[in-house]
C-alpha cells in the first residue's frame, strides 16, 4: 500500500474543543474511504508563510 502526508492549516482562534474535533473529522474521513491513519502529528501555532484571509498564523497538523 503507498504511503502519503497531508499537511493541512487549521485557524489558530479555534477553541482547542474544535480543533481535536476538526483533527477526528479529518482522520475519520481518511478510515471510511479504506485508508489507514498511522499518526497524527500536531505541529502547533506557526508563522505563515505570507496572509491568507488576513491571518499571519496557522495552526500546523501533519497526518
Amino acid at each position: 500500500m503507498n504511503q502519503y502526508e497531508v499537511m493541512y492549516v487549521i485557524d489558530p482562534t479555534l477553541e482547542d474543543s474544535a480543533r481535536t474535533e476538526l483533527i477526528n473529522r479529518f482522520s475519520d474521513l481518511v478510515k471510511k474511504n479504506g485508508g489507514e491513519v498511522d499518526r497524527v502529528d500536531e505541529w502547533g501555532k506557526r508563522r505563515l508563510a505570507y496572509a491568507i484571509q488576513y491571518k499571519t498564523e496557522g495552526y500546523y497538523v501533519l497526518m
